[in-house]
């Protein structure tokens, strides 16, 4: 549950920034679990800006509850860098004058190393002030970086979970979930990469048990106007979150290791009058539910379905869902509360891939039925594909894009990413396929950084592209009816036929001249060894 304190931070001043994004790419923030996706921009391509995580809203809201005065500051949406950023930011603290400020950066991995830099250039401008960053990237990195942090705390755990206690405490590092960088004894050399101590440590990450207890999300404090085109609030999609965790364990996704296997949802009602908030006060109808597995119970998506219908909630929703564990009925009854897209996880269409990442192939099967139901109901279904498990090959990879073409749905490929923590990085880091070396600005879901036993990584980064070539086509062809429509789909994808016969030239030199094979023992290896899967569970809950 949420702790309460009698006493109040009255007298307190509370800054949250959103540091400066990396130049040339993405600030996907959101993504993964909260810890953050990016990508190269493409050409012509302008970024845009997302709404602020729904972290910084519910981190706000309870600093505003516990009586302090909050502003936030999202340098993404103000395009700001360097000393600007800095002055910026110090502008804001200066604003309005308290008898304590305290001054928080969000990390996230992409752009750890930049937003932790920035942390330090803001307590050398800010002395007075108690500086702190937060996030869920800090879990299992904390102890490769805590030492070149000069601020004053590291948040280790969900911020809302213990910072009113914080606000209030004599002092701040005796209160759980509050590291001390200047305390703090990290693990060195090779324990850095031991997974039982590591795990040890991540023991004492601090969650939110009981989410239904936070109050709203401080969507007051954000000029929304500011992050939608034209100023038209009315057209904004934000982030709702529903619930949080994932017990089906993946062991390759981050979300069970930052949000837990333990599934924790809100309640319905205040789900429900959230949106209605959302609908009444601005107009906004577009919603994405920031859940790891939106229906890991089926029961509970039902109920959420049947509250926002009674309530007659305007809306247009996307969901993040295991599609397949949906009966037909609850598909219906979904898409009339008005949730039109899910985004599902099909991974892999190999045997072995899936076999790697703890699911079963099995699966694909079930996927087919749901999908065709989807397509009958209206439903933009988008689905994500994971390439470079340690069985990936050229044949798996086809088997894959091939599968995502008979299932003509819009699919996105991202790269398997081992990050720091999961089960999949401490088996990469035994067998040999990722080196023992931080690299958080190439673990973006879109940089190969661990082989397979069969491609390099330069190998899977041609992959991806092949595959998002070879799928997207296909997809876009079929949807542009009428002479016109095709000749402007030829036009418009003149450059993407030629990557994709750039790439289909590479994977054919690559089939006959690799002489790459799987090594004996790492074939050998449980690639699902500790991984659950859960599947029937979550069908029948």
């Amino acid at each position: 549950m949420l702790h309460r304190s009698a006493a109040r931070a009255d007298s307190a001043r509370v800054v949250l920034i959103n540091p400066p994004g990396l130049e040339g790419r993405t600030n996907e923030r959101s993504l993964s679990g909260g810890i953050g996706v990016s990508r190269k921009l493409k050409p012509y391509e302008h970024e845009t800006v997302e709404v602020l995580a729904i972290d910084f809203l519910y981190l706000a809201a309870v600093a505003e509850s516990a009586g302090a005065d909050v502003c936030l500051v999202d340098l993404l949406l103000e395009a700001r860098r360097g000393h600007d950023a800095l002055a910026f930011c110090a502008d804001a603290v200066a604003a309005e004058p308290a008898a304590k400020t305290w001054v928080g950066v969000r990390l996230s991995i992409p752009s750890l190393l930049e937003d932790l830099e920035f942390a330090n250039s803001l307590k050398t401008a800010l002395p007075e002030a108690c500086v702190f960053v937060f996030g869920n990237v800090i879990l299992s990195t904390v102890e490769h970086w805590i030492v070149r942090a000069n601020v004053d705390l590291v948040l280790y755990g969900e911020p809302e979970a213990f910072f009113e206690r914080l606000l209030v405490a004599e002092d701040p590092a005796r209160v759980e979930g509050v590291l001390r960088p200047e305390d703090y004894r990290p693990l060195q050399g090779d324990e850095l990469y031991d997974e039982a101590k590591a795990a040890a440590r991540r023991e004492r990450w601090v969650r939110v048990s009981d989410i239904s207890r936070l109050p709203m999300p401080a969507w007051h404090l954000l000029d929304l106007a500011r992050y939608a085109k034209g100023g038209r609030v009315a057209e904004l999609g934000v982030f709702v979150q529903a619930s949080r965790g994932c017990p089906i364990g993946c062991n390759m996704c981050p979300y069970a290791l930052l949000e837990g296997t333990t599934w924790r949802h809100n309640d319905i009602q205040r789900v429900v009058n959230e949106i209605i908030h959302l609908n009444r006060t601005y107009g906004i109808y577009r919603v994405r539910f920031r859940d790891p597995n939106f229906g890991f119970s089926r029961k509970y998506a039902s109920a959420l379905a049947d509250a926002l219908i009674a309530h007659q909630v305007e809306l247009a929703a996307s969901i993040e869902a295991s599609v397949e564990v949906f009966d037909d009925e609850t598909l219906r009854k979904l898409r009339q509360a008005g949730i039109n897209t899910i985004t599902t996880g099909v991974e892999t269409n190999d045997p072995a891939c899936m076999a790697s990442i703890g699911q079963s192939l099995r699966v694909n099967d079930k996927l087919r039925q749901r999908i065709a139901t989807c397509h009958t109901l209206g439903y933009h279904v988008y689905g994500t594909y994971c390439l470079g498990a340690p069985e990936e090959t050229w044949d798996s990879v086809e088997n894959t894009w091939r599968f995502a073409v008979e299932l003509d749905i819009e699919s996105g490929f991202t790269l398997l990413t081992p990050f720091p923590g999961t089960p999949m990085y401490y088996r990469a880091l035994r067998e040999g396929l990722l080196e023992k070396r931080m690299q958080y600005s190439s673990w973006n879901s879109y940089s190969a950084t661990v082989q397979s036993y069969a491609l390099s990584t330069t190998d899977l980064d041609v992959a991806r592209w092949w595959a998002r070539m070879e799928a997207i086509l296909p997809y876009r062809k079929k949807r542009a009816q009428g002479a016109l429509p095709k000749l402007r789909f030829y036009v418009r994808h003149a450059p993407h036929y030629a990557l994709r016969g750039a790439c289909r030239a590479y994977v054919a030199w690559r089939r006959q001249h690799s002489a790459r094979s799987v090594p004996r023992a790492a074939a050998g290896t449980r690639a699902n060894e500790g991984v659950k899967l859960r599947v029937e569970e979550q069908e029948n809950n």
